[in-house]
């Protein structure tokens, strides 16, 4: 008897075990609180050490004391890259507190010659830092480290910048270089272009692009052919350091994709039409929904107020970006998780997709999703980069923002709801002009998103 009960109470165990570690990998989402700055996700592993990522917001006046999983700090409490096990999917919201008093940036040469001042900084207020004015022969300067050894953390020259303690930057320096090739690739398209010779380390502008191709339009250079590299636009000042091939990126002006054969439009019951394309065995509508009525003719509530968006609205609300209704006819309208999870909110015949139909369209456009999903033009530049897509597949998503307490990131990001939720959190997916990836999250039932329907 008592081996069956000792037999029986591992069995329980391992069905625990089995069944309460599906899910290997979990979502850490970083609010500002009050604060500004681009929502930002980081994935953990179960139970794995990782430092969370270092603070990317800032708030005028106030200083970033850490992190907190309850916005007024009465969760539990992080310190800024603390080393952490994640166990489940959390929002940790930044914590602040009244700047008070001035802080001083030291800037040290690092080996070369020169002098720059102290910079005074007032505590919560960012501030460019002074350009640099030392001088290193035979060495480029590369930006400031708050360790000689560039094993700290890293700022750009004048870059804009908060702190809330006396630091000294230490001038980072690489050994400048002798010549290198350009090699340009038409990528598709026709005509010759010779190598071009970069010398010593100066900036040097790219000769003009004469490779042309029939029904495209030359959009500029990339590091990969497929356009998920460093992109350079036409004649751009560049520094080279070592040889390197440029491939011409195209366009097609009207983008991949073919209307659904069942279904080439729909109307939603304000009568808007959408257009909407068939990607693999599925059906998108390819445009942003904007209907102001759930499908049961039942008015959905339009709220401007930030206060009352972000903490008593706890039901299927919309609004438009900026509070703007004429940013609809492009970029459609913004819906919080309560108005999805209705299920109400696409036409009768479509509704807001599951991660997993969310997954199923990744595995069809490939590790570039998104720069197949975003639209050849209309994305800001990230640092220099181009942040458009090819829109090969002919989803055509545009950079529409989002909302949290305030709006965010027009013509940056865009955010789709999906209808997978979880107690306290909704899944959604993210593109923007940083990436080529469509991102996966999870984030609070409060924020404004863009819905993009699929048909049953």
């Amino acid at each position: 008897m008592k081996k069956k009960y000792t037999f029986f109470i591992a069995t329980l165990a391992c069905i625990f075990f089995f069944t309460g570690c599906k899910k290997d990998e979990y979502v850490v989402t970083f609010n500002p609180n009050g604060g500004r700055g681009d929502l930002v996700t980081q994935n953990f592993t179960h139970k794995v050490a990782q430092s969370l990522m270092a603070n990317p917001f800032t708030n005028r006046g106030f200083v970033f004391t850490g992190w907190n999983t309850a916005s007024n700090g009465t969760g539990t409490a992080y310190k800024d890259e603390e080393s952490v096990k994640i166990t489940s999917h959390v929002v940790l919201y930044a914590q602040w507190r009244i700047a008070t008093g001035f802080f001083t940036v030291t800037f040290d040469a690092n080996g070369a010659i020169g002098e720059m001042s102290p910079q005074i900084f007032t505590a919560g207020e960012a501030q460019a830092l002074s350009p640099n004015a030392f001088y290193y022969e035979n060495y480029r300067f590369t930006g400031w480290n708050t360790s000689p050894n560039g094993k700290g953390k890293d700022y750009t020259n004048e870059q804009n910048i908060t702190i809330s303690s006396n630091i000294t930057l230490y001038a980072q320096w690489v050994p400048r270089t002798n010549t290198y090739f350009v090699m340009f690739d038409a990528n598709g398209g026709v005509g010759e272009m010779e190598p071009q010779t970069f010398k010593g380390d100066d900036y040097i502008s790219l000769k003009p692009n004469t490779f042309t191709r029939d029904g495209y339009l030359y959009k500029g250079w990339n590091t990969k052919a497929d356009g998920t590299g460093s992109f350079f636009k036409d004649e751009a000042s560049i520094y080279v350091s070592s040889n390197i091939v440029l491939y011409a990126l195209w366009i097609n002006p009207d983008g991949g994709g073919v209307p659904c054969p069942s279904a080439p439009t729909v109307k939603d019951v304000d009568n808007n039409t959408y257009n909407t394309v068939q990607i693999g065995s599925q059906c998108w509508m390819k445009e942003n929904l904007r209907t102001t009525k759930y499908r049961t003719g039942v008015n959905i509530p339009v709220v401007t107020d930030n206060v009352d968006w972000s903490y008593y609205t706890t039901s299927g609300a919309m609004c438009y970006y900026n509070n703007e209704v004429t940013n609809a006819a492009i970029y459609g309208a913004l819906y919080n998780a309560y108005a999805v999870n209705t299920n109400n909110l696409c036409p009768t015949g479509w509704h807001v997709p599951s991660n997993e139909e969310w997954n199923a369209l990744v595995s069809e456009l490939g590790n570039i999703a998104g720069y197949k999903m975003k639209t050849a033009m209309g994305w800001d530049d990230y640092w220099g980069d181009d942040g458009n897509g090819n829109n090969e597949s002919g989803f055509s998503a545009l950079p529409a923002g989002y909302r949290d307490y305030y709006f965010y990131n027009l013509k940056i990001m865009t955010c789709f709801w999906t209808s997978t939720n979880y107690s306290y959190a909704q899944e959604y997916r993210t593109l923007s002009s940083s990436s080529s990836l469509l991102n996966s999250s999870a984030v609070s039932l409060d924020y404004g998103f863009s819905v993009r329907c699929i048909k049953d």
